[in-house]
């Protein structure tokens, strides 16, 4: 590259000159360097509405083709649960038309929405 006009020297000069600064500058003020830490901290609070149309028998008829474990899939509850409180010795021997207790309390209904209110910092 042939350097020839007078603006094409300037510009040379310009870039050596910043270029000899900056690398002056960063030796010279390398120790002046802080760095600086920034916390963000937001607050979000989540709410979603329950409806729920089904509400969970207390004894239930079991139907055809159904089993333990089908009924506690159904109702949300656990298999064990149903088996203790009805105690059922073979709980694969139960057949269509058995009367059987579900448990009560804060059992789901497979499918039903849930309700919650979450804000930050709660389990």
């Amino acid at each position: 590259m042939i350097i020839n006009g007078r603006l094409q020297w300037s510009l040379a000069a310009g870039m050596l000159v910043f270029s000899v600064a900056a690398l002056a500058a960063s030796f010279i003020g390398g120790d002046d360097v802080s760095s600086q830490t920034t916390t963000t901290t937001s607050t979000i609070l989540i709410a979603t509405t329950t409806t729920s149309t089904t509400l969970m028998p207390k004894t239930y008829t079991v139907l055809s083709g159904e089993s333990i474990f089908s009924i506690a899939e159904k109702f949300g509850l656990g298999m064990q649960a149903i088996i203790d409180l009805n105690k059922i010795d073979k709980p694969d021997k139960i057949s269509a038309g058995d009367q059987i207790l579900l448990p009560q309390g804060e059992n789901k209904v497979a499918g039903a929405p849930t309700s919650s209110i979450v804000a930050p910092g709660t389990p």
